[in-house]
């Protein structure tokens, strides 16, 4: 598929159009629905940038979020019981 691409590109650059014009030919053809083809094209980056955004608000709210419930009392695991813990006897 790629090198249909390339050879796509090489025998535009013969018959001399631009980049430009061989990218609007490749992506919206001259047929009969090429308006509702840019349409769906609109409507999928859309709807690709719109669930970028609620995916990133989520894993801010996760982070953000609290570790102790509310009401709860904090841990009072210190580090010096750690290191009664390991010590060599």
């Amino acid at each position: 598929m790629i090198g249909d691409k390339i050879k796509f590109y090489e025998v535009g650059k013969e018959l001399g159009l631009t980049k430009k014009e061989i990218n609007q030919i490749m992506i919206f053809d001259n047929s009969k629905h090429a308006y509702l083809w840019r349409l769906l094209l609109i409507v999928v980056m859309f709807l690709i940038i719109i669930g970028w955004f609620n995916s990133l608000i989520f894993i801010v709210g996760k982070i953000n979020e609290n570790v102790y419930p509310s009401g709860a009392l904090y841990s009072t695991v210190k580090l010096r019981d750690f290191k009664k813990k390991f010590q060599v006897i």
